[in-house]
């Protein structure tokens, strides 16, 4: 995507910045009070103008500082327990789940409101027309708040729950899935370049997002075809090769705006990576089904969940969804082998000596094997799964029952 798209989708799901915005929002609201004044007419201001409102912003400003701790509280609970149940990796989810946000930032900005606007009546800054604009504002304030705390509690109910986990990863694995489905060179070709300059990474780290549009517009300008050797996902060192380009030699200018078209952080992002979510729930799966938590239930689940986004990737678009749009563009594609070995490996390994996930497994593989696509790779996994449980199940009988859930019989 845009590189500057990716940038403000990154900051956006940082909790402090709503938070900010918020509270910038509720300071903004006490002090344009004053300002609005004259056109409150007088009897308005005769009946709104009172100390109530003085009254009220008492009470906002006494009560959501506790609120907004033990949400703040809360949040951190869910993450911890997140962390330890499920995956670190699905943790970052939890702050920047977008009712959560709201919810505390709601809190935050309403609790700064309620402090400068009586501060400010205090300080005589209002007349009555300026009070009885604050008084109607407390009214909505008061409303979003209690809106929020309802909404606050609710989302507390799933927040630390390993399903409603598994369904954010799918929600996220499904977005990345159809954009690379549909694009599956990000508006590129497939296509190596056999001779060129290489384009190298300045830092170590993880390929977040490369932004196809600015290469395109790179490689028009220098008149040459770009290929990217780091896609989405892939680990580079310091020096090691992004992209190659079909020029005889690339000055750092060159080197520089080729390199701005790629973000590299400390971890993968789900945006732009479809094989992240995939591992991220095999790592759920493999965490569940663990000696310490033994939870075959939730490795099913994944199972389930896999399916259902594996056919999603089976679902080619139409052509013209697939034209290309970037024709000075090469990137390598994602091999329906890796996808399968991300989702459905770690499930495989470890829950091979489980009979009920064993032949879930099975089970899922075979109904995947009708899709052309997909027939090839989930039957050399289907067979190592197999193999697997007849050498980790102890009991013939056991094995038995998953072989012929494999056959279908």
């Amino acid at each position: 995507m845009n590189r500057w798209l990716f940038f403000w989708r990154k900051m956006r799901r940082q909790l402090w910045v709503r938070a900010t915005a918020y509270a910038v929002a509720g300071v903004a609201a006490a002090l344009l009070a004053a300002a609005l004044a004259p056109w409150v007419p007088q009897e308005i201001a005769e009946r709104l103008g009172g100390e109530s409102v003085e009254s009220i912003l008492t009470i906002l400003a006494s009560s959501l500082l506790g609120v907004a701790t033990f949400s703040v509280g809360a949040m951190v609970t869910a993450y911890t327990s997140v962390s330890s149940a499920a995956s670190p990796r699905v943790a970052a989810l939890v702050t920047s789940d977008d009712e959560t946000q709201k919810s505390l930032a709601t809190f935050v900005g309403a609790f700064l409101y309620a402090i400068v606007a009586v501060t400010a009546i205090n300080a005589h800054y209002y007349g009555q027309n300026g009070r009885a604009i604050l008084f109607l504002v407390s009214l909505v304030m008061v409303g979003l708040v209690a809106f929020r705390l309802l909404a606050w509690i609710n989302r507390l109910s799933s927040l630390a729950r390993v399903g409603h986990m598994i369904d954010l990863v799918e929600a996220r694995a499904r977005e990345a899935l159809e954009q690379r489905r549909d694009n599956p060179f990000l508006g590129g070709r497939a296509g190596r370049l056999e001779n060129g300059a290489d384009v190298t990474a300045p830092e170590t780290g993880y390929v977040q997002n490369v932004d196809p549009d600015r290469l395109q517009t790179m490689a028009e300008k220098r008149d040459c075809h770009v290929e990217v050797v780091a896609a989405p996902g892939a680990f580079v060192r310091r020096g090691e090769v992004l992209a190659r380009v079909s020029l005889p030699a690339c000055d750092k200018e060159a080197q520089d705006a080729f390199c701005s078209a790629f973000a590299i952080g400390d971890s993968r992002s789900y945006d732009q990576d479809p094989r992240f979510g995939l591992i991220v729930l095999g790592e759920i799966a493999a965490k569940a089904l663990s000696p310490g938590i033994n939870d075959p239930g939730t490795a099913i689940q994944v199972v389930s969940t896999g399916v259902r986004l594996m056919d999603i990737w089976a679902r080619h678009g139409g052509e013209d969804e697939k034209r290309t749009l970037r024709d000075r563009l090469m990137m390598p594609g994602v091999s329906e082998d890796d996808l399968l070995d991300d989702l459905f490996g770690p499930i495989a390994r470890y829950g091979a000596g489980d009979v009920a996930v064993a032949i879930r497994l099975q089970k899922g593989l075979r109904a995947l094997a009708s899709i052309p696509c997909l027939a090839a790779p989930v039957r050399i996994m289907a067979d190592q799964a197999l193999e697997r449980s007849r050498v980790a199940l102890p009991i013939p009988a056991d094995y038995v029952r998953v072989k012929g859930a494999a056959e279908g019989s």
